[in-house]
């Protein structure tokens, strides 16, 4: 049985969305582009969270929390962003996440990338991609674990340490295109 649960956001989360944001900016911008300082402030988290609260309503995004089975205090957050792909590859979703310090290495965020990919099946989705900076080498492992695979490069981040390249990642959801193929044989030429 896991530690930990998830659970969509509610709009009773607003305290728990500033304290977080709050106690992982520096980890959050070591491998993201960073948030203006103003975002920290108390007026710029409670727009910050009105607007993510008001995404959710759009059904082209879910945001979810992960806490301990034991306390409310979260641990980590994630989101699906849904995409319209014209072609035949289908809908797909941008997945981002971002757990507590406290809690790297305890399998928090495999967890959460897991019930992300999960939501992702449930809508229908072909797909789920995911951007990070390449010398994020504790994400790569993370997503390579989940089954994601390089899919090319993305543009560049500006991170306060500099410009970084960034990796796409993607993860096909295993949906079948078509009839299903009975089990079969088959001999190959030498």
């Amino acid at each position: 049985m896991s530690r930990f649960c998830t659970r969509a956001l509610a709009p009773a989360d607003r305290a728990s969305f500033a304290e977080f944001e709050r106690n992982n900016r520096e980890p959050f911008e070591q491998f993201n582009e960073p948030h203006p300082d103003r975002h920290y402030s108390d007026a710029g988290l409670e727009i910050a969270f009105d607007k993510l609260i008001e995404r959710q309503d759009s059904e082209r995004f879910l945001t979810r929390v992960i806490t301990r089975v034991d306390s409310p205090q979260w641990v980590g957050k994630g989101s699906l962003t849904l995409h319209s792909n014209s072609s035949r590859d289908g809908d797909f979703a941008m997945l981002v996440y971002q757990t507590d310090q406290q809690h790297w290495k305890q399998g928090a965020a495999g967890f959460l990338v897991a019930d992300l990919i999960q939501e992702a099946r449930v809508l229908g989705l072909f797909r789920v991609d995911a951007l990070i900076a390449s010398d994020n080498l504790v994400s790569l492992h993370l997503l390579r674990r989940a089954g994601f695979k390089a899919a090319g490069w993305a543009t560049p981040a500006a991170l306060r340490r500099g410009q970084i390249n960034c990796l796409r990642l993607s993860r096909p959801l295993g949906r079948v295109v078509g009839p299903t193929l009975a089990r079969a044989h088959m001999h190959l030429p030498a």
